[in-house]
């Protein structure tokens, strides 16, 4: 119920209200708890020691969550949980409140009931889906307070109905275009047909991002993108995929893959670029007749683990300098750039991990890419140096980011078998 939208300063009170929650539930149980602040929104850190001789498992999530209102198309109140269907229904179910609670009420219970097999520390941020800009200083200010033996992490959905471990992740960044034609909007009729329209302009740049195969046309832009193949060839190929599902749960009539490639390279191994919002002239009741002085885009940048995200940007700034013509001006803003990452899968942790999820969900374990970025696994796999496993638990048509973001009772159930597994194991 707590509107905790990191992306819009208005809810700064419930966001503060959000970590006080957490801190108040983690202390009632026994844990130490503090929420550590200077690195943008709070961070709930939380510890619990089963034994000094036992390893600690770094438990990761986020407590922030996507905008919503129900006239983006909810069918109830996104702030207000509802079950229909055998389906939970709520802004922030699965991303990621949901899940993370999985581990939280999971931990608790064995707590209560004395059988416990590790150590475990909670780390929830407040920042994931404003791109944690300041968590990279936070974890490398903080290498102490998140000592830990190994992770977890479920952040993401399973692939129709195996169970998962998530083998990496593409990296990237958000930026905003905008584009001016002139000094304000002009007259339709009175000017148009004779000078230049920024929308007109914004629409030839996003159309000459990509050619007619849907391969990316910004010049180098593929230059260090790595071959799919050996192991993460494989891994890929025995991940399941039925297309008329896929179109279905998308909501979509057909798919636009890159020649050659199928949707799970596609959307994990491939890089792209997305325009994820546009802005510009009147779109209210009625008609303004205006040619728009300014159009602004939303430009979202996945990039493979081999790809530098600052020498992309570079290509991409050398690509609108060619594009875009002298008379209007523009200006190209990138936030937050991180790296993609290719997890180590060879360590004991991610074999008794999956040794835990077929004997759960009875069928055999698939690796997989994930095409979202979690910039928080490369920060532990580079800084901390210890072993990541990335565990997804959400249903595939969850509908995360979107409206009725939905967690699938089915798959809850099993994701608390699993999280029990887990935690009472001795590792």
């Amino acid at each position: 119920k707590l509107k905790s939208i990191s992306t819009d300063s208005v809810y700064a009170g419930d966001i503060e209200k959000t970590a006080k929650w957490l801190e108040k539930l983690f202390g009632e149980n026994g844990f130490r708890t503090q929420i550590v602040t200077g690195y943008d929104n709070p961070i709930v850190i939380a510890e619990y020691v089963v034994s000094e001789k036992a390893p600690t498992c770094l438990v990761y999530g986020h407590y922030d969550v996507q905008p919503a209102e129900i006239n983006d198309g909810w069918m109830k109140e996104p702030f207000e949980l509802s079950e229909m269907d055998g389906r939970l229904y709520g802004r922030g179910i699965v991303d990621n409140k949901g899940q993370f609670l999985v581990h939280v009420a999971t931990v608790i219970s064995l707590i209560k009931e004395k059988k416990l097999g590790c150590n475990v520390k909670f780390m929830i941020e407040g920042n994931e889906e404003t791109g944690s800009p300041a968590i990279e200083e936070f974890v490398k200010k903080n290498k102490d307070l998140l000592k830990a033996d190994f992770t977890l992490i479920s952040a993401g959905e399973m692939n129709l109905k195996p169970p998962n471990i998530e083998a990496g992740f593409r990296g990237g960044f958000n930026s905003t275009l905008t584009i001016t034609s002139g000094k304000t909007d002009l007259h339709s009729g009175i000017y148009g047909g004779a000078v230049p329209s920024s929308v007109l302009e914004m629409a030839k740049f996003v159309a000459s991002l990509y050619d007619k195969n849907n391969s990316i046309t910004v010049k180098g832009f593929y230059d260090d993108v790595d071959e799919i193949k050996g192991k993460i060839k494989k891994n890929n190929e025995e991940l399941p995929f039925d297309e008329p599902e896929y179109l279905k749960v998308a909501g979509i009539k057909v798919l636009v893959c890159e020649k050659g490639f199928d949707v799970n390279s596609q959307v994990a191994l491939r890089p792209s670029i997305q325009v994820t919002g546009f802005q510009s002239g009147y779109v209210g009741e009625g008609y303004r007749n205006s040619i728009p002085a300014k159009a602004v885009a939303k430009i979202n940048l996945r990039l493979v683990k081999s790809q530098n995200p600052n020498e992309i940007i570079k290509l991409f700034k050398e690509h609108l300098k060619k594009v875009i013509p002298d008379y209007v001006e523009y200006e190209f803003v990138a936030t937050e750039p991180y790296e993609g990452i290719k997890l180590d899968l060879d360590n004991e942790m991610v074999t008794k991990t999956k040794q835990i999820l077929e004997k759960v969900y009875g069928e055999k374990v698939v690796f997989k890419f994930s095409g979202g970025g979690l910039p928080i696994v490369t920060l532990f796999d580079q800084i901390l140096k210890i072993p990541n496993v990335l565990v997804p638990l959400g249903n595939e048509d969850c509908a995360m980011h979107a409206p009725n973001e939905n967690y699938d009772l089915k798959y809850l159930d099993k994701s608390l078998s699993f999280s029990r597994e887990f935690f009472s194991s001795r590792w």
